[in-house]
Order: C-alpha cells, then structure tokens, then sequence
C-alpha cells in the first residue's frame, strides 16, 4: 500500500541547509516538483535569511546508508517565491541539471475524506547529523481552518522537526496534498500554527500540513506548468 508512493517520492526529497561559514546548518526538508529544478518547503524554516541556502541528497534511501556523513554532495539553491501568510516558499536549484520529475504530482486537499491514508517524507534527525530520509504512515485525521483561511490537514503521526518541509503524500492517488509543517498545538495562539512555532509542552502526537494548494499557486504564479 505505501510501497509506490514511497518509490515515487523518495528521490526527489532533498536536506535543506545554510552554509556558514566552513560548516552548514540542517533547516529542514525540501521536494522537488518541477523538472527545470523547482522545488517547495516550508517558508518558516528560512525565515528571514534567504541567503547561501542549499540542499543534498545523501546516499540512496533504499539501501543500508550509514547514520552520518562527513560529508554531503549540495547545490546552491535561491529562494525566488513565498507566501509567509501560508508558510509555502519556492526555491531554485542554481545550477542546471538534468532531472526528472514523475508526473501527476500535485493533489488536492479539499476532496480528501477523513481516514485517508497518508505517508509523510523527510529527514526526522537532521538536527542531529543523521542523514537518513524517513517515511511516516498515517491518516488524515481532521481538516482545520485558521482564522485568516488557512487549510490545515492534521494527520495521526509526530513528525519530529527534520521533516518540516517535507511532502505530504495520499496514498490513494499517490499525489502530494500537503506540506509538512511540524506538530499541532491546540493550545497556541491558531495564528501560529502556520507559522511552526508550537511550544514543547504543548506537543500532542498529532501533527499537520498546509494545502498543497499554497504551493502550487506559488508555482502557477512563476509560469510552471505542474501535473
């Protein structure tokens, strides 16, 4: 049930990073959407710096991989779209590559039924130099609306901070419906459930995404066509 959308996902996951000097700081997780180096993560793992940002890919997910590296192949990437309000950005691979992205990609969140299976992807230790792509399975538990309209899709699984990020994937149709964000917290302020900021002692085995649709009309505004 989670093996394709597990193969169709796993090689466009990326470590989001900020060189700093002689070392690099772990932010989170990024996903690759478009073929001409497009991809999405979460807007508040950047937060105001948008400089010397990059991601890698370590060694393949299918295979024993060690817990961590010396070191790790990155590519510079550029921040060129955001939405804060939404916590959805856009980043750019600096260099051209030849990739290739599978089609029917992106979902939609609005039609998805509670008890939907999902699968989350992303790098869960990250913070911890552990370099190993992660995949939780889960459902979609509920469907929130923040006050400024904001979808949220909370799903039965604690993602830890690493897979902030990450894609949010229905393993019905095998398409993203979701950005990662972190774990939900009922007890803060809603404004800020967007934003990534819960509070460790609020932390509740539950954890949310944003639509999808924040960061495809992100991607529809730079001119990309996406399946």
């Amino acid at each position: 049930m989670y093996k394709n959308p597990g193969q169709k996902f796993t090689g466009a996951c990326f470590l989001l990073v900020r060189k700093q000097q002689d070392t690099v700081v772990f932010l989170g997780t990024a996903f690759l959407v478009h073929e001409s180096g497009y991809l999405l993560t979460a807007a508040h793992l950047i937060e105001g710096d948008h400089q010397h940002l990059m991601v890698a890919r370590p060694n393949d997910p299918e295979s024993f991989s060690p817990l961590s590296m010396e070191e790790v192949g990155a590519s510079e990437v550029e921040l060129v779209s955001v939405d804060t309000v939404h916590n959805s950005a856009v980043l750019k691979l600096k260099r051209s590559y030849v990739i290739a992205t599978p089609d029917h990609l992106i979902g939609h969140a609005d039609n998805l039924p509670l008890g939907t299976g999902l699968i989350s992807f992303g790098f869960p230790f990250g913070h911890q130099d552990m370099h190993n792509l992660a995949l939780r399975s889960s459902i979609l538990s509920s469907k929130a609306l923040l006050l400024n309209g904001t979808k949220l899709l909370l799903f039965d699984s604690m993602v830890h901070d690493g897979m902030a990020g990450g894609p949010l994937v229905s393993i019905d149709d095998e398409r993203i419906v979701g950005i990662v964000i972190g774990r939900f917290s009922p007890e803060d302020d809603g404004g800020d459930f967007s934003r990534g900021k819960n509070h460790p002692e609020h932390d509740t085995s539950t954890s949310y995404a944003v639509s999808i649709e924040y960061g495809y009309q992100l991607l529809i505004n730079l001119g990309l066509t996406i399946s």
